[in-house]
């Protein structure tokens, strides 16, 4: 039986919840101010047209856009591995938004609900006494749960690479000193 959510998510998980979450949203406004500079156009059109995208489609279109560009290859590998960054906390961030969090098996942990009921699903055999191979990677599903520690340092991360990745693209010239009228 599941542990109530008020049971184990504190204020703290809350906090770091939204902490992680406002960084998404900053990545995405730096997108769309990225894609407003490389077309020229005002950061508030690009924000209309890409509103409905998720962050994975504007992280694409961004891409796409820079390829279309003929955007240099070392910068756009910079902004691909800047964006590889928020790309491998998207299924935590989708966790946030849309599961109910409850008590994780290790102690002080948490995890989303419906771990605790998983789709069915075929896996693989693997060898060893617990059905493994000593080089088995689990999945997503088999391993998500949070300890305080790992979502404070989740969004570390996040905001160290934000920061980074900020400052390399006005250094390079992808984002304009103006966003209201950009180029």
């Amino acid at each position: 039986m599941s542990v109530a959510p008020s049971d184990c998510i504190t204020e703290r998980h809350l906090l770091l919840f939204g902490t992680i979450v406002h960084w998404f949203a900053r990545y995405e406004v730096l997108m769309q101010r990225i894609m407003a500079t490389v077309t020229g156009s005002h950061l508030a059109d690009v924000m209309l047209l890409t509103k409905t995208l998720t962050p994975d489609q504007k992280r694409i279109a961004l891409l796409d856009l820079l390829r279309h560009r003929a955007i240099p290859l070392d910068r756009f590998d910079a902004v691909y591995k800047y964006l590889t960054i928020p790309e491998t906390f998207s299924l935590l961030l989708s966790d946030i938004e849309h599961s109910v969090w409850v008590a994780g098996k290790s102690s002080h942990s948490i995890q989303p609900d419906w771990i605790l009921r998983p789709r069915p699903t075929i896996k693989p055999l693997h060898s060893g006494e617990d059905g493994r191979s000593e080089g088995f990677l689990e999945d997503y599903e088999d391993k998500v749960e949070y300890s305080l520690e790992q979502l404070r340092e989740t969004a570390a991360t996040l905001s160290e690479n934000y920061q980074g990745f900020a400052a390399y693209c006005r250094s390079v010239g992808l984002l304009a000193e103006n966003d209201a009228k950009v180029g």
